[in-house]
């Protein structure tokens, strides 16, 4: 008798390990845009010569509407105790959102992974490897006043951007080919370490490692990396936070993507970043900002220097470097809450070289943003936002939800959904 009780004890062990902890969670953010742009730039002059100026987005605006699923996701997260108050954790985040397979796609079987990594996290902080949006990114989502620059009406339209692109996800697009100047990001083959809250201060670092990126498009020969740095003081007893953030884009090439949309120059050359075969390319952005609460109401300010530098350039660009201001303003009312904000990108410093003498000018934009967020529940809300962008003449940022006409053309969108969170 007393073995068949052991048998079954060990059976039992057998049959039902020790499980760590799971967690899944989600959020779908769902609804419809409608937009508009004016018309773009076109066919003119060089700011600087009087020369031809030939924008191959020189297109007629447009209106539209349709369905986005913005940043929808399911997270799965996995804890376990090793002792000593250290544990190990896993996280894999499904990318449900119109940046990967829909949630109004039908048969869409092309389902992406946003923030996934393991790593150990302790007293001493944690210690994580994988794909994440980075210290220098998250800084942005806490001084926006519209659902964390969830899309539309979100700081991600100016800042982290010259122009061209509001998310670049993962390693796209980076290297010799088109290159990627976006810092508002999300980065693979990467290790970070994210401290522990000593007294109200944190800081962060991480570092994109080389490995495999060539797939990506890189020149022969580069090795694209990514530092990440920041540090913020958010004291526990008082009414405001304060940040601020580095980040370098080494051999990302950002002065293709900023300069490909022209096609030439006064004398008939390309407005090339980066010549064919240079590889030395050092992009970088630098940001401060933070936040003042006042009961119900809470303020942001942020400033942010975006830089691209290449060596070894012949004709065209060898830097640029753009200035952006943004405000922004959160009411919380009994039914929800309100935001706006205000951000200036400001016209850009360039160098050139060889005979072009393009200064910069009219690449700078504004936009204005709104919006109301209704409590339906404890864990949804009905959105209503709305984003208006202009740009100066040889300006290209991009609003979300409207239709995309290139340089000097604006953009107005207003965003209908719901957001449920599990």
């Amino acid at each position: 008798m007393n073995k068949k009780l052991l048998v079954l004890a060990l059976a039992a062990g057998f049959a039902a390990p020790a499980m760590a902890d799971v967690t899944i969670s989600g959020t779908v953010n769902a609804g419809v845009n409608i937009g508009r742009s004016n018309d773009g730039s076109g066919a003119g002059s060089n700011p600087s010569t009087g020369g031809a100026f030939q924008n191959q987005y020189g297109v007629q605006g447009g209106s539209g509407h349709g369905l986005t699923s913005n940043y929808s996701n399911i997270n799965i997260r996995s804890e376990e105790d090793i002792g000593n108050g250290n544990k190990v954790i896993f996280n894999y985040q499904v990318d449900i959102s119109n940046t990967g397979a829909g949630v109004h796609t039908a048969g869409s079987s092309a389902l992406r992974s946003r923030n996934s990594y393991l790593g150990l996290m302790g007293g001493w902080g944690a210690l994580k490897w994988g794909s994440n949006e980075h210290v220098y990114e998250q800084y942005m989502y806490q001084s926006d006043p519209l659902d964390g620059a969830m899309g539309l009406g979100g700081n991600l339209q100016m800042l982290g951007t010259p122009g061209g692109n509001v998310f670049a996800a993962a390693n796209n697009g980076i290297g010799g080919g088109p290159g990627s100047a976006q810092f508002y990001r999300r980065t693979e083959n990467s290790v970070w370490y994210e401290s522990p809250d000593i007294n109200g201060f944190t800081f962060a670092i991480a570092y994109g490692m080389p490995g495999g990126l060539q797939t990506y498009g890189a020149t022969p020969g580069s090795k694209p990396t990514v530092f990440s740095a920041g540090a913020q003081y958010k004291p526990a007893d008082m009414p405001f936070f304060v940040n601020i953030a580095v980040e370098r884009h080494n051999d990302y090439n950002g002065l293709s993507q900023i300069t490909g949309s022209w096609q030439t120059n006064a004398a008939g050359a390309p407005l090339s970043g980066v010549q064919a075969g240079t590889s030395n390319t050092k992009d970088t952005g630098v940001q401060i900002g933070g936040g003042v609460y006042f009961g119900d109401l809470t303020l942001y300010g942020r400033f942010e220097r975006l830089t691209y530098k290449a060596d070894g350039v012949t004709q065209g660009f060898s830097e640029w470097e753009r200035d952006a201001f943004s405000i922004g303003a959160k009411y919380v009312v009994p039914t929800g809450y309100i935001g706006a904000q205000f951000i200036l990108a400001r016209d850009a410093d360039t160098k050139t070289a060889g005979t072009e003498t393009f200064g910069g000018k009219d690449t700078g934009a504004t936009m204005f943003s709104l919006g109301y967020a209704h409590n339906l529940s404890k864990q949804t809300q009905a959105l209503i936002f709305a984003s208006f962008i202009q740009n100066d003449a040889n300006a290209n940022y991009l609003n979300i939800g409207s239709p995309t006409n290139g340089r000097g053309a604006d953009g107005q969108s207003i965003y209908l959904g719901l957001k449920h969170s599990f």
